[in-house]
């Protein structure tokens, strides 16, 4: 079985955005991924409900961003949302607990392979309250930036995400028999 873990998503204030239960998938030392099945809870501060999709959380030690990708129920590839954040260090295929701040700016890649990026006047707003987003203004739109065209090509991070998933049932794996698929399939 996989190990489990919970996925906290933090303002810069650092209030609690939301937060969902998760599985490690072992899958390098490099970065790290955690399965959300659908059926998972997502406490949101706005609201509760239950994801229709299955997902994968991809996170890197260092690094201004997180990519979430969404799957349907036959495993297709329905899209991915990046968040651009503060650097995260704590991060480890056993960690309790998978925290990152969000920097409020977005990258979203949809089913048809469109690509936007969104929530610029949320980072002003936020920019004017909160010293650290100012400070990292510049650092966060290169990521954006940067973020958007690797999603266009599918390049950068995102070549280690699959594009489809032949089977959804990572939770009952072992951590090795989980890692070997996503390493097969990336």
């Amino acid at each position: 079985m996989l190990l489990q873990t919970r996925i906290r998503k933090m303002l810069v204030e650092g209030t609690q955005w939301a937060t969902w239960q998760g599985y490690h998938v072992p899958v390098s030392e490099d970065y790290f991924v955690i399965w959300t099945p659908a059926g998972t809870e997502m406490h949101w501060l706005p609201r509760t409900w239950i994801s229709e999709k299955h997902s994968l959380f991809y996170f890197w030690p260092g690094e201004w961003y997180t990519i979430q990708v969404s799957y349907g129920p036959d495993g297709q590839l329905l899209g991915s949302y990046c968040d651009v954040v503060l650097p995260g260090y704590d991060y480890s295929n056993t960690a309790e607990e998978m925290i990152y701040t969000d920097l409020y700016i977005d990258v979203v890649r949809r089913e048809d392979g469109s690509v936007y990026t969104k929530d610029h006047e949320v980072f002003e707003r936020a920019a004017r309250h909160y010293p650290i987003v100012e400070e990292s203004r510049q650092k966060s739109f290169e990521t954006l930036d940067w973020l958007e065209a690797q999603a266009k090509q599918w390049s950068g991070p995102f070549e280690r995400v699959p594009r489809y998933l032949p089977r959804l049932d990572f939770e009952s794996l072992s951590p090795e028999e989980a890692g070997a698929v996503l390493r097969l399939l990336s």
